[in-house]
């Protein structure tokens, strides 16, 4: 019974450890930043000093559109390495049938759903979302 009982608080302890982001882990967030074709609009820690999430806005245009789907590839990667709460990525897609500007809004690890209408810039213009 004592074996099960370690076993459990480890598992604990593991959870209480993982659930900040490390320094490794954001490495690897920015390393994937830096080779990709989308612009980081806004990148933001949250979680006060524990940092336990990230939230990156990107965009995309012209012939980088389509080249959003490497991102969000590498965004559940990380999360099945690093865990964290997944929410799927905000996505607003301006042009249709062929997208001119897609902005996309990805969170790292646990981060709180935003309560309430908030603006995007989108093509110049602010939209409550």
């Amino acid at each position: 019974m004592e074996e099960t009982k370690n076993r459990g608080s480890e598992k604990l302890l593991a959870a209480w450890k993982g659930r900040a982001l490390t320094d490794e882990s954001v490495r690897e967030i920015a390393d994937a930043l830096a080779q990709s074709a989308g612009t980081v609009e806004r990148a933001a820690i949250v979680g006060g000093a524990d940092g336990n999430g990230a939230r990156v806005s990107l965009s995309y245009s012209g012939d980088d559109t389509p080249i959003c789907g490497n991102d969000i590839a590498f965004w559940v990667k990380w999360h099945l390495r690093h865990g964290g709460t997944p929410r799927p990525p905000r996505i607003i897609i301006d042009g249709i049938p062929f997208p001119d500007i897609i902005r996309m809004e990805l969170d790292f690890g646990n981060v709180q759903p935003i309560e309430g209408p908030r603006e995007l810039p989108v093509a110049g213009l602010n939209i409550g979302v």
